[in-house]
């Protein structure tokens, strides 16, 4: 579509009248009284910061999280950075909607990693564990799932494919580290591949990356350690301390309890697992955060809400 008015290309000064998802709704209290509307819109290519000052509870009610929206306004510019003010906007039919416009999608080729990954679920000397990758992996619903499944909501790889691209980067990182610190290498490599399973159930992405109702009620923690175990269960013969820690290894990934762990890293392998977890994730961050003003020439990114500061963009 290259007659769209993509999010990177919005300019100010122009006038608008476009298609985009709704990713954040938020009604505030004007100081003269009533309210106004601040949304956050987006597409495949970004997200900006809108603004309805006029009929705000009206557009809100249409302006819902996810909802696909064809907006009016004006693009400006604001601190810095970009803005859209809105006047109006409409329902789209879902009919009418490509997801493809609304999600990006990672930049890596799924099928190569999902090659890769093969490869080295194969040159596992742990038979146990080579085995139990292989049953989990081969099920249809899991690659299916797997293959498309974003990361997280907004923090990091928030896009399609983003788990896969976030999981073999990550188990990059990690044998490399597993080497040097002479542990188990299959049982972090297991750990890596499986530490973030639970999200193919806890996160969907269609129009928009939202939650689902088991990522709400039960979280990927818990739903991955579910599956795991009871795939061990089908296994014969699985040995009970592998188990133990490989559990042990998906529990504590986190890392502490105020961040949703309800198992701190007890032993060396989860422990290394928990940090390249977190370094893959903030990485991630720091690329984005340097990318997301495209080719402009300023020295410093916008604040990155992940890392809780701004970024210096040059390069050596």
């Amino acid at each position: 579509m290259a007659d769209r008015t993509w999010v990177k290309n919005l300019k100010p000064g122009t006038e608008l009248d476009e298609v985009y998802v709704v990713r954040t709704r938020e009604l505030r209290k004007r100081r003269g009284g009533g309210n106004y509307l601040a949304v956050t819109l987006g597409d495949s290519t970004g997200e900006v910061s809108s603004l309805a000052w006029e009929q705000a509870d009206g557009l809100a009610k249409i302006c819902e999280p996810g909802a696909v929206v064809r907006i009016g306004g004006h693009v400006q510019q604001y601190q810095g950075r970009t803005q859209v003010v809105f006047r109006r906007a409409e329902p789209v039919d879902g009919e009418d909607i490509d997801p493809s416009l609304f999600v990006r999608s990672s930049s890596v080729d799924a099928d190569l990693l999902w090659r890769k990954m093969q490869e080295l679920i194969g040159a596992m000397e742990d038979a146990d564990l080579r085995q139990l990758l292989f049953r989990i992996f081969s099920d249809r619903e899991v690659e299916t799932r797997f293959r498309v499944a974003p990361a997280a909501k907004t923090m990091h790889h928030a896009f399609r494919s983003g788990l896969l691209e976030h999981t073999m980067s990550a188990a990059g990182a990690g044998l490399a580290l597993a080497r040097h610190y002479n542990l188990h290498q299959d049982l972090v490599l297991a750990g890596i591949l499986l530490h973030d399973l639970g999200k193919i159930w806890e996160l969907e992405a269609k129009n928009s990356i939202e939650y689902t109702d088991d990522g709400r009620l039960i979280g990927h923690l818990a739903l991955e350690t579910l599956y795991v175990d009871r795939v061990i269960g089908e296994l014969e013969s699985f040995p009970d301390e592998t188990r133990r820690q490989l559990l042990h290894i998906l529990l504590s990934h986190h890392g502490e309890y105020a961040y949703g762990s309800p198992r701190r890293p007890k032993t060396p392998e989860a422990m290394l697992v928990h940090m390249v977890d977190n370094l893959d994730a903030r990485m991630s961050g720091m690329f984005e955060a340097i990318e997301q003003d495209g080719d402009s020439d300023q020295a410093w990114s916008g604040f990155s809400r992940m890392l809780e500061r701004n970024v210096y963009r040059r390069r050596l």
